[in-house]
């Protein structure tokens, strides 16, 4: 029975339910728990865990905190300072970040789309707005706009970009500056929440930015039809999920730890219709 946990400060039970079925069907008997500790309880819940079981998923707030906790870190997280799993191989645990992967192969799909003189808008500076620049980059993108609420922040995140994206240019976007951008951007990643609360979002809904017939990603999983994305859908824009970026990960997960292949497709139409059953669709 291969035991696996959910370590995050907000539980990804639903979906992870629907993983540990999926990786039934597929020959691996598993069993998957939930833990929300606290971030100055986190050492010893980690420690713990490591002891109690055979596979660890890292989720939100948990991704760049863990680092320290740590030393075995591949090239790709030291790259996007974070992590999204913890994998044993050979009696050690390694940090994964397989998110890069997951949204590369996602965003792959939509290739012909592509214009790589376009600008990529990144709205957030966290490290799934780090995810989505190293995604895009390796896809072969090389100019960026980064947009969040304190500059301050972005400026810090931009400096620490330009270490490990050689090439690449970067520019700064205050909150207010959104509804000023030229429509010179092929690509709009949203890594912010999708709430009342979040003042961004007001500024991106008139998709002045867009260039006609750009792409636009949101990483919120739920609701999966966010309104961002019924408005870029209304522009002409195609629409990348979270829950489709989240489903690649996934399946770079159970490769790993089941050391074989997986066609993603099937589980990533079972996670979408899964997550709009529940009816929380705005």
């Amino acid at each position: 029975m291969f035991k696996w946990v959910e370590i995050s400060l907000q539980k990804n039970e639903s979906r992870y339910n629907l993983l540990s079925d999926f990786m039934k069907e597929n020959g691996l008997e598993n069993s998957v728990e939930f833990i929300e500790p606290s971030i100055e309880d986190l050492p010893q819940v980690l420690e713990s865990a490591m002891q109690k079981y055979d596979g660890i998923r890292i989720g939100r707030g948990l991704g760049e905190v863990v680092l320290s906790l740590l030393p075995n870190h591949s090239m790709m997280v030291d790259k996007v300072k974070a992590a999204d799993a913890i994998v044993k191989s050979q009696g050690k645990w390694f940090l994964r970040t397989n998110a890069v992967d997951g949204l590369t192969n996602v965003i792959k799909l939509f290739g012909e789309k592509f214009d790589f003189d376009s600008s990529v808008l990144v709205v957030g500076s966290g490290a799934a707005a780090r995810v989505a620049v190293t995604s895009f980059f390796m896809c072969g993108f090389k100019h960026f706009s980064i947009s969040s609420l304190d500059k301050s922040k972005v400026e810090l995140f931009i400096e620490s970009l330009r270490r490990t994206h050689i090439a690449a240019t970067f520019k700064v976007v205050l909150k207010e500056e959104l509804v000023l951008l030229p429509g010179t951007h092929g690509i709009m990643v949203n890594t912010t929440p999708m709430s009342a609360e979040n003042p961004m979002l007001e500024e991106l809904y008139y998709f002045n930015f867009f260039k006609a017939g750009g792409i636009a990603v949101d990483f919120t999983i739920l609701p999966v039809d966010t309104q961002l994305l019924k408005g870029a859908r209304d522009v002409g824009a195609a629409c990348i999920h979270g829950y489709q970026v989240a489903a690649a990960t996934d399946i770079i997960w159970c490769e790993q730890i089941m050391g074989r292949n997986f066609m993603s497709e099937s589980y990533t139409d079972r996670l979408g219709k899964h997550l709009r059953a529940q009816n929380l669709s705005v």
